[in-house]
């Protein structure tokens, strides 16, 4: 067979490498569908202080959950309600009082101008802390936890 470039051993290999994956296609495929999808998990990170900083301006009525949780503590869930053209002051406030009952009397929280909440350990001794936002439906606005 003069000009051709397929000799005997490669269609040999071809037909050989080509079976192979017709059986190996489906063991793959059932092996696949039984595994369940990772999972990432977050990492919950405590801080001696944090901030919220509250940006925007609600657009809708809506609702923020958090979590406040010391190091060997339980974690305390709280929602702040929105109503759509709130001031901002207002927002503030409320989450002051809420992380305020939330913290009790071993962290101090303070409202620092019209966006911003910190809060901090009062003393050494006492275990540091984790804010998070747990469930968030607002229009318009956001917050961010820092470090303070």
């Amino acid at each position: 067979m003069r000009g051709s470039f397929v000799s005997g051993t490669t269609v040999v290999t071809i037909t050989g490498l080509a079976l192979i994956f017709c059986l190996l296609a489906p063991a793959v495929a059932v092996w696949a569908e039984d595994e369940e999808p990772a999972t990432a998990v977050i990492p919950t990170v405590y801080r001696d202080s944090w901030k919220i900083t509250i940006n925007g301006k609600p657009q809708a009525n809506g609702t923020f959950t958090m979590i406040f949780k010391t190091l060997d503590g339980e974690p305390v869930k709280f929602t702040i309600n929105v109503i759509a053209k709130m001031k901002l002051k207002q927002i503030t406030e409320d989450l002051w009082k809420e992380l305020s009952l939330a913290a009790g009397a071993d962290y101090k929280v303070k409202k620092k101008g019209d966006k911003v909440v910190a809060i901090n350990k009062s003393n050494k001794k006492v275990p540091s802390i984790a804010l998070e936002i747990t469930d968030q439906k607002l229009s318009g606005m956001s917050l961010t936890i820092s470090a303070n």
